[in-house]
């Protein structure tokens, strides 16, 4: 007759084997593993493809360089050429783009009027670095952004009634003006309104 097991101590619990030990091993290393493949891959594709999608992202269709001069208020020389526009859309603001190439003497004509009494453009005394983009800047044209020019760059803004001419008072949005006089006689004129309220989309 074989004799009678001992009782089970509560609370106790058996120990695991040498087997058991290496599987929870292994698990724990293929649980460290994977946690820093994940990191690795969020510091390599996480600020890259966000930022390629905040740059390509919230761009209107339709915004021409003509809708995009009569939304902001401007009256774009006839004679202008390479003319480019864009409007930039986001729940906290938008804003519109337009740029186009004059003679310096016809950019002087355009930009006198905007100019409230007594004031002028300046020089970029404070140029950012080449290279320099923003999600909503004219590097989307096709464009260097014109903060990062120096010579030849003149830099001022308008708002709506700041001039009384009547170019002022069609501007419809506070705008930051950039002329850039990039080879003699030639000045591209570079646009930005920007605006807390939505400005009104265009028809595609």
């Amino acid at each position: 007759m074989s004799a009678p097991s001992a009782p089970a101590v509560p609370g106790k619990r058996k120990r695991p084997g040498r087997r058991g030990l290496a599987a929870a091993a292994w698990a724990f290393s293929g649980l460290c593993a994977l946690g820093l493949l994940g990191a690795v891959l969020i510091f390599a594709y996480g600020p890259s493809h966000p930022a390629e999608e905040r740059r390509t992202c919230c761009w209107e269709q339709g915004a021409t360089p003509e809708w995009t001069a009569k939304t902001m208020g401007f009256q774009v020389p006839d004679t202008a050429a390479d003319r480019r526009a864009g409007l930039h859309s986001t729940p906290q603001y938008d804003v519109a783009l337009l740029v186009f190439t004059v003679t310096t003497a016809e950019a002087d004509r355009f930009l006198g009027p905007l100019q409230p009494e007594g004031t002028r453009l300046v020089r970029n005394t404070h140029p950012k670095k080449p290279g320099y983009t923003r999600i909503d800047g004219f590097s989307h044209l096709g464009l260097p952004e014109p903060e990062t020019f120096v010579d030849g760059m003149r830099v001022g803004g308008v708002c709506r009634g700041d001039s009384k001419t009547p170019e002022g008072r069609a501007v419809q949005f506070c705008t930051d003006i950039y002329a850039h006089e990039f080879q003699p006689g030639t000045t591209r004129i570079y646009l930005r309104a920007a605006s807390d309220a939505p400005i009104q989309k265009p028809s595609v």
